[in-house]
């Protein structure tokens, strides 16, 4: 199981992209929970996006940090999550690479795999 800041639980499950979608859709949440919470304290001068951003990133280092701390204990999990993490932020990455990735004797092809 992965915990946020905020002490809320991600577990793990078999099927990676449904873990990878909870651990992104829980990680954007309560981030935004945190910014809005975050906002209304007395002093602080931030603005919302700005406090949100920095809780998404504290969110991935606190995450990271167990990762490192899960690879002592299961290494091949481990390198799964990574891996994992790796593939799908590709794949969400692909759109906006469409026009630049083209095989030269594909007569400009849009399509790739």
């Amino acid at each position: 199981m992965i915990r946020l800041l905020n002490g809320y639980e991600i577990n793990y499950t078999e099927d990676f992209d449904k873990f990878f979608q909870n651990l992104l859709e829980a990680i954007i949440f309560e981030s935004k929970q945190s910014s809005i919470r975050k906002k209304k304290e007395e002093g602080e001068t931030r603005n919302e996006r700005d406090i949100f951003l920095q809780e998404i990133m504290d969110n991935c280092i606190y995450v990271t940090h167990q990762l490192f701390t899960l690879y002592q204990d299961n290494e091949k999990l481990t390198k799964f999550i990574i891996t994992g993490f790796i593939f799908n932020s590709i794949m969400m990455s692909l759109p906006g690479y469409s026009q630049v990735i083209k095989i030269p004797d594909d007569g400009g092809a849009d399509t790739v795999h």
